[in-house]
């Protein structure tokens, strides 16, 4: 007696498989009391010989079913691959589109390099321009305040020898003993005079 995994471990089949043959064909396990007991469903020498002649034919007919789809095909003309060929034909495929890909993931890099650069070249241009007017400017600004720096000296040393002449005429002044009070009442009284003459005239 057998048990169902037992007999789907010989006819190198899943376990499922062989249950469900056996729910389709009614075939019933072994009805002995102390088998019965266990849970496990047993099957006798009768049973198990149904079973594997069932799968057997099963086998024979998939066999001969497929060898004669596989003649139809041939004389149809159409070639058809199995799956082994065609996963080494989408292999080649996958290999070959990758391959695109990185070849195309390249030259887009390349092109954005090239892109990059071009801009940072124009960049730098563009600084080197702004840069020279900065320049110029400033050289403009240096030259105006050496302007206004030679022309404050000069207003300065003319001041200086403004003073200096009229600090001299003031010693000249106190010298001479005549202020220059004195001098505007002594031209204030001539201004005076000139007046009285030409009215009394």
């Amino acid at each position: 007696m057998k048990t169902i995994r037992e007999i789907a471990n010989e006819l190198g089949v899943d376990k499922q498989k062989v249950y469900r043959f056996i729910k389709q064909n009614h075939i019933n396990e072994a009805h002995h009391e102390a088998l019965q007991r266990s849970g496990v469903k047993y099957y006798d020498e009768a049973a198990e010989t149904l079973i594997k002649q069932g799968f057997s034919d099963e086998t024979a007919s998939s066999e001969a079913h497929h060898e004669a789809h596989h003649e139809a095909l041939q004389r149809s003309g159409v070639k058809y691959y199995d799956e082994a060929a065609e996963t080494l034909i989408k292999q080649g495929f996958s290999d070959e589109t990758a391959s695109s890909e990185a070849h195309h993931e390249a030259h887009h890099e390349a092109h954005q390099n090239r892109i990059n650069e071009a801009v940072f070249d124009a960049v730098i241009e563009m600084l080197q321009k702004e840069l020279e007017i900065k320049n110029e400017q400033i050289k403009e600004l240096n030259e105006r305040l050496s302007e206004c720096s030679a022309a404050l000296l000069a207003a300065q040393q003319t001041t200086q020898a403004a003073q200096v002449l009229h600090a001299g005429t003031i010693q000249k002044e106190i010298a001479s003993g005549e202020s220059g009070v004195d001098k505007q009442k002594s031209a204030s009284e001539k201004k005076n005079r000139w007046f009285k003459r030409l009215f009394r005239g």
